[in-house]
């Protein structure tokens, strides 16, 4: 991952392999960065980002919405789980996460989202 920042803007490269993902807050910014790449390697822009690493990213208003419902239909096609009913788990099924809430435990460095 690369970040820069300014005063003006902020500019966010993933990079997984032969994927590459840029956000930023400046439209301006990013097409002269993308130009920047282009120029030293040989790629290809796809567009908005609909799909990464099995996650699809869904635009809205207020921001982007993350989900991997058609990663886990594919796996569960790829072992032939499709047709399996499905069982109620005690797992939290909607989690908001924010950057500065949650308990730190004791001689730890691990942060519980409550």
């Amino acid at each position: 991952m690369f970040i820069t920042r300014t005063d003006s803007y902020v500019l966010v490269l993933l990079l997984y392999v032969d994927d590459i993902v840029l956000i930023g807050n400046s439209e301006a910014m990013l097409l002269r960065f993308v130009t920047i790449l282009c120029e030293q390697f040989v790629m290809k822009d796809l567009g908005n980002l609909h799909y990464f690493l099995g996650i699809q990213v869904v635009r809205s208003p207020s921001g982007l919405f993350l989900a991997q419902h058609k990663y886990v239909v594919d796996l569960l096609h790829k072992f032939q789980l499709h047709t399996c009913k499905p069982f109620p788990s005690q797992m939290v099924s909607y989690l908001q996460i924010r950057l500065h809430t949650g308990i730190w435990l004791e001689h730890c460095s691990t942060l519980i989202m409550t």
